[in-house]
């Protein structure tokens, strides 16, 4: 190959890494971090999994931590009564963050003093719920877990 031509191919290659060598440093440089949530077929199927289960009214916020380095929100939930396993008639509940920049809260969409299932996980930090997505589900009439989630029946 002619020495012209090397160094015609050489600029290209060094063109060619310029905008990657330069993005890598960049103060926009960005990450998130993204949870892949299990799913559950069925609220009965979570409160399998769940430490435990209660019957009760989400009440107000009650402060912020973080899971995994993710903003999250604590709240104070009045408790009815446990349908499976035990506690306090009062709790707070970390609301497990969806992350992957969904910053929707279930537990702040159920807050009112209407009637809800929590699937609680006993962390080391006190109850949180065993996903951000099907953590807590309105009750039954009855004060029960429903058969299915709210967008397989309609609700």
């Amino acid at each position: 190959m002619p020495r012209h031509a090397r160094a015609i191919a050489a600029a290209a290659v060094l063109l060619a890494l310029a905008p990657t060598a330069s993005c890598a440093g960049s103060p926009l440089v960005t990450s998130e971090a993204c949870i892949d949530w299990v799913w559950f077929e069925t609220p009965a199927d979570a409160a399998a999994e769940a430490d435990a289960v209660a019957l009760g009214r989400i009440i107000d916020q009650a402060g912020s931590t973080s899971y995994m380095d993710i903003p999250a929100t604590t709240w104070n939930v009045e408790v009815d009564s446990w349908l499976a396993g035990s506690g306090d008639a009062e709790i707070v509940v970390t609301s497990l963050p969806r992350s992957c920049g969904d910053t929707h809260d279930t537990m702040s969409e159920e807050q009112g003093g209407d009637a809800v299932v929590l699937f609680l996980r006993d962390a080391s930090s006190g109850w949180e719920t065993i996903t951000p997505l099907q953590g807590v589900v309105p009750a039954t009439s009855e004060g029960g877990i429903p058969a299915a989630w709210p967008d397989e029946t309609g609700n």
